[in-house]
């Protein structure tokens, strides 16, 4: 392999450039790379440290196989013909491997993990982990196996919206089945992720004094302008405007209470343009204006 890929660096001693597809989710980048070796001679890979997990596919009958986990001599692996496992590369894992062998190797870095469980609403996963090691078989990874093997023999083939699917379908497989969640990973379609909108919202709710642009907005969530719009609708059902305002006459309707501040000071602290601007949105959305308001709360009181 000619320069050292960083996504995949426990093949970086292979002999022969493998086929790699890669696709970027949010902050990580999740790499599927084919490794095979026709030789009978010995063939050593090694992981530089990282943090990050490798799901490793053999295909077809699995070679001699010897594995250390760290410094230490190598334990002789077997396994069964199609199985997986999963390798953190924490441990700086290497391998020798004697005899000819195919294999899928799918690159999962911690930031990909992480950004997978917060879109799914869920706890973040430790690691993931295979409960019979070598001899693991899944019938769902058996179902892609295939697939994915076809897509690399003809990568020109294949467009990256497939490649996209294909990897983040099994990546989120992985994650629910190996990672201990206690229930199913739902990436939302249409609207914001929850770890997004809850984002949006503490942003909005921090700078609610400021003049705030959607742009700023939407880079919080990783999102063009348009697309941060349309999904935020989606998920609240107004837009981030609207929700801006009510949040500023909810902020309003606080600082109202305080007898020492004047009604231009508050629409200041929450926002607003000027007081006229103030009084107008606060009557639009409360049915009265400040002063009427304030005034009906200190006679309740």
């Amino acid at each position: 392999m000619s320069g050292p890929d960083t996504s995949l660096l426990w093949v970086q001693q292979a002999r022969r450039q493998p086929a790699v597809f890669r696709t970027r989710y949010h902050s990580a980048t999740l790499t599927l790379g084919r490794l095979r070796h026709e030789g009978e001679e010995e063939l050593v890979l090694q992981s530089a440290r990282q943090d990050a997990q490798l799901a490793i596919f053999h295909v077809g009958p699995p070679p001699l196989h010897h594995l250390s986990n760290g410094p230490g001599r190598l334990a002789e692996i077997f396994h069964a013909p199609d199985a997986f496992n999963l390798t953190d590369l924490n441990a700086a894992p290497s391998c020798r491997i004697v005899g000819p062998f195919e294999s899928l190797h799918l690159h999962i870095p911690r930031a990909a993990l992480d950004d997978l469980a917060d879109e799914a609403d869920l706890p973040r996963v430790e690691a993931l982990r295979t409960p019979e090691g070598w001899h693991t078989r899944d019938p769902i990874v058996d179902g892609m196996r295939p697939a994915l093997l076809a897509a690399l023999q003809r990568p020109a083939e294949v467009s990256q919206l497939l490649v996209d699917h294909l990897l983040l379908g099994l990546c989120a497989h992985l994650v629910q089945r190996y990672g201990g969640l206690a229930q199913p990973v739902r990436l939302r379609a249409g609207g914001l992720a929850p770890w997004q909108l809850r984002l949006a919202r503490d942003f909005m709710a921090e700078n609610i004094g400021r003049d705030l642009s959607l742009a700023e907005i939407a880079r919080q969530c990783r999102l063009s302008v348009a697309h941060f719009s349309r999904a935020f609708k989606a998920s609240t059902g107004t837009t981030p405007h609207g929700y801006l305002q009510a949040c500023r006459v909810a902020r309003a309707r606080q600082l109202l209470a305080r007898p020492d501040l004047t009604l231009a000071e508050i629409a200041l602290a929450c926002g607003f343009a000027d007081q006229s601007h103030f009084t107008r949105v606060f009557a639009r959305e409360a049915g009265e204006t400040p002063g009427q308001w304030r005034r009906l709360q200190r006679q309740a009181a």
